[in-house]
Protein backbone atom coordinates (compact mmCIF):
# COMPACT_ATOMS: atom_id res chain seq x y z
CA UNK A 1 0.00 0.00 0.00
CA UNK A 2 1.49 3.18 -1.08
CA UNK A 3 0.22 6.53 0.85
CA UNK A 4 1.49 9.80 -0.22
CA UNK A 5 1.53 13.18 1.88
CA UNK A 6 2.01 16.62 -0.68
CA UNK A 7 3.67 19.20 1.39
CA UNK A 8 3.43 22.81 0.33
CA UNK A 9 6.37 23.34 -1.48
CA UNK A 10 6.04 27.27 -1.75
CA UNK A 11 4.79 27.42 2.05
CA UNK A 12 7.73 25.78 3.04
CA UNK A 13 9.83 27.65 1.34
CA UNK A 14 7.92 30.80 2.29
CA UNK A 15 9.13 29.46 5.96
CA UNK A 16 12.46 29.26 5.14
CA UNK A 17 12.90 32.56 3.26
CA UNK A 18 11.53 33.95 6.62
CA UNK A 19 14.08 32.19 8.26
CA UNK A 20 16.83 33.03 6.30
CA UNK A 21 16.46 37.01 5.50
CA UNK A 22 15.36 36.33 2.02
CA UNK A 23 15.70 40.21 1.39
CA UNK A 24 19.55 39.62 1.16
CA UNK A 25 20.52 38.08 -2.10
CA UNK A 26 23.93 36.93 -0.48
CA UNK A 27 22.06 35.58 2.44
CA UNK A 28 19.09 33.90 -0.02
CA UNK A 29 21.88 32.40 -1.98
CA UNK A 30 23.12 30.54 0.90
CA UNK A 31 20.10 29.34 2.69
CA UNK A 32 18.99 27.51 -0.65
CA UNK A 33 22.56 26.20 -1.03
CA UNK A 34 22.11 24.13 2.45
CA UNK A 35 18.73 23.84 3.00
CA UNK A 36 16.32 20.86 1.44
CA UNK A 37 12.66 20.69 1.80
CA UNK A 38 10.84 17.43 2.26
CA UNK A 39 8.46 17.21 -0.69
CA UNK A 40 6.66 14.25 -0.34
CA UNK A 41 6.23 10.54 1.55
CA UNK A 42 5.57 7.30 0.36
CA UNK A 43 5.49 3.95 2.49
CA UNK A 44 5.05 0.85 1.32
CA UNK A 45 4.34 -1.25 4.11
CA UNK A 46 4.39 -4.98 3.94
CA UNK A 47 4.32 -8.14 6.59
CA UNK A 48 8.38 -8.47 6.94
CA UNK A 49 9.43 -5.24 5.69
CA UNK A 50 8.73 -1.71 4.93
CA UNK A 51 10.30 1.10 2.95
CA UNK A 52 9.55 5.08 3.67
CA UNK A 53 10.28 7.07 0.92
CA UNK A 54 11.00 10.86 1.95
CA UNK A 55 11.66 13.28 -1.40
CA UNK A 56 13.69 16.55 -1.32
CA UNK A 57 14.24 19.22 -2.43
CA UNK A 58 17.97 19.76 -2.13
CA UNK A 59 20.37 17.63 -0.24
CA UNK A 60 19.02 16.67 3.42
CA UNK A 61 20.36 16.50 6.36
CA UNK A 62 18.98 13.85 7.97
CA UNK A 63 19.52 10.95 10.93
CA UNK A 64 17.49 8.12 12.54
CA UNK A 65 17.61 6.09 15.79
CA UNK A 66 15.84 3.66 17.24
CA UNK A 67 14.03 3.95 20.31
CA UNK A 68 13.42 0.09 21.47
CA UNK A 69 13.18 -2.05 19.00
CA UNK A 70 9.19 -0.72 17.79
CA UNK A 71 9.69 2.97 17.28
CA UNK A 72 11.96 4.46 14.39
CA UNK A 73 12.77 8.40 15.00
CA UNK A 74 13.73 10.08 11.95
CA UNK A 75 15.19 13.49 12.11
CA UNK A 76 15.18 16.12 9.05
CA UNK A 77 16.96 19.50 9.37
CA UNK A 78 14.04 21.13 8.34
CA UNK A 79 11.69 23.96 9.85
CA UNK A 80 7.63 23.83 9.64
CA UNK A 81 4.81 21.52 9.96
CA UNK A 82 4.23 18.50 8.19
CA UNK A 83 0.74 18.08 6.95
CA UNK A 84 -1.31 14.78 6.93
CA UNK A 85 -0.25 13.40 10.31
CA UNK A 86 -0.44 11.02 12.25
CA UNK A 87 -0.86 8.33 9.56
CA UNK A 88 -2.82 5.21 10.86
CA UNK A 89 -2.01 1.57 8.89
CA UNK A 90 -4.14 -1.32 9.51
CA UNK A 91 -2.17 -2.78 12.01
CA UNK A 92 -1.61 -6.22 9.78
CA UNK A 93 2.14 -4.98 8.63
CA UNK A 94 4.97 -4.15 10.05
CA UNK A 95 4.29 -0.16 10.19
CA UNK A 96 1.64 0.67 12.70
CA UNK A 97 1.49 4.45 12.72
CA UNK A 98 3.95 7.49 11.48
CA UNK A 99 3.18 10.67 13.37
CA UNK A 100 4.89 13.68 14.61
CA UNK A 101 7.39 13.69 17.50
CA UNK A 102 9.07 16.05 19.72
CA UNK A 103 12.39 17.92 17.33
CA UNK A 104 15.53 17.61 19.09
CA UNK A 105 16.20 20.93 18.11
CA UNK A 106 14.80 24.08 16.79
CA UNK A 107 15.74 23.77 12.86
CA UNK A 108 14.53 19.87 12.58
CA UNK A 109 11.19 17.77 12.22
CA UNK A 110 10.97 14.61 13.73
CA UNK A 111 9.10 11.61 12.66
CA UNK A 112 8.36 8.72 14.86
CA UNK A 113 7.44 5.34 12.91
CA UNK A 114 5.67 2.86 15.04
CA UNK A 115 6.32 -1.19 14.14
CA UNK A 116 4.33 -3.74 15.10
CA UNK A 117 6.71 -5.97 15.23
CA UNK A 118 10.72 -5.51 16.48
CA UNK A 119 12.96 -4.31 13.54
CA UNK A 120 16.43 -2.91 12.24
CA UNK A 121 16.39 0.15 10.08
CA UNK A 122 18.71 0.94 7.31
CA UNK A 123 18.99 3.82 5.21
CA UNK A 124 19.90 4.99 1.44
CA UNK A 125 20.16 7.94 -0.31
CA UNK A 126 19.82 8.52 -3.43
CA UNK A 127 20.32 12.16 -5.72
CA UNK A 128 18.73 12.75 -8.80
CA UNK A 129 19.87 16.22 -10.23
CA UNK A 130 18.94 18.70 -7.70
CA UNK A 131 16.29 16.11 -6.49
CA UNK A 132 17.22 13.72 -3.14
CA UNK A 133 15.03 10.69 -2.16
CA UNK A 134 16.57 9.09 1.39
CA UNK A 135 15.13 5.17 1.60
CA UNK A 136 14.31 4.15 4.92
CA UNK A 137 13.74 -0.17 4.53
CA UNK A 138 12.94 -1.40 8.07
CA UNK A 139 13.24 -5.26 8.44
CA UNK A 140 11.10 -7.39 11.02
CA UNK A 141 13.47 -9.34 13.36
CA UNK A 142 13.39 -12.74 12.27
CA UNK A 143 11.70 -14.63 15.32
CA UNK A 144 13.77 -17.24 16.68
CA UNK A 145 12.97 -20.79 15.42
CA UNK A 146 11.28 -23.13 18.08
CA UNK A 147 13.12 -25.01 20.23
CA UNK A 148 13.82 -28.39 18.91
CA UNK A 149 11.08 -31.59 19.70
CA UNK A 150 12.86 -34.39 21.51
CA UNK A 151 10.86 -37.35 22.02
CA UNK A 152 10.74 -38.91 25.08
CA UNK A 153 11.12 -42.96 25.11
CA UNK A 154 8.46 -43.77 27.36
CA UNK A 155 9.06 -46.61 30.00
CA UNK A 156 6.40 -48.39 30.77
CA UNK A 157 6.49 -50.34 34.07
CA UNK A 158 8.16 -53.49 33.98
CA UNK A 159 5.91 -56.57 33.63
CA UNK A 160 5.76 -59.66 36.30
CA UNK A 161 8.08 -62.59 34.82
CA UNK A 162 6.28 -65.76 34.32
CA UNK A 163 8.35 -68.95 33.39
CA UNK A 164 8.25 -69.95 30.28
CA UNK A 165 5.53 -72.48 29.28
CA UNK A 166 5.48 -75.44 27.18
CA UNK A 167 3.28 -74.65 23.94
CA UNK A 168 3.19 -78.55 23.64
CA UNK A 169 1.11 -78.56 27.26
CA UNK A 170 -2.16 -77.06 27.96
CA UNK A 171 -2.83 -75.71 31.13
CA UNK A 172 -5.09 -78.67 32.33
CA UNK A 173 -2.39 -81.08 31.54
CA UNK A 174 -1.13 -82.50 34.98
CA UNK A 175 2.54 -84.44 35.59
CA UNK A 176 2.74 -87.46 35.22
CA UNK A 177 5.74 -89.36 37.12
CA UNK A 178 7.29 -92.35 35.61
CA UNK A 179 8.82 -95.09 37.54
CA UNK A 180 11.38 -98.30 36.35
CA UNK A 181 9.77 -101.42 37.41
CA UNK A 182 9.76 -105.22 36.24
CA UNK A 183 5.50 -104.95 35.17
CA UNK A 184 4.37 -104.60 32.17
CA UNK A 185 1.14 -102.11 31.21
CA UNK A 186 -0.74 -102.63 28.15
CA UNK A 187 -3.99 -101.15 27.33
CA UNK A 188 -6.98 -102.92 27.55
Amino acid sequence: MIYRIKNAVIAALILLCAHAGCLNPAVRARAHAGAASLSDIQVSNGEQQARITLSFIGEPEYAYSQDGKRTVALDIRQTGVIQGLPLQFSGNNLVKTIRAGTPKDAQSLRLLVDLTENGKTEAVKRQNGGNYTVIFTINADVPPPPPPVVAKRVESAPRPTEPARNPFKSSDDRLTGVTSSNTVTRPA
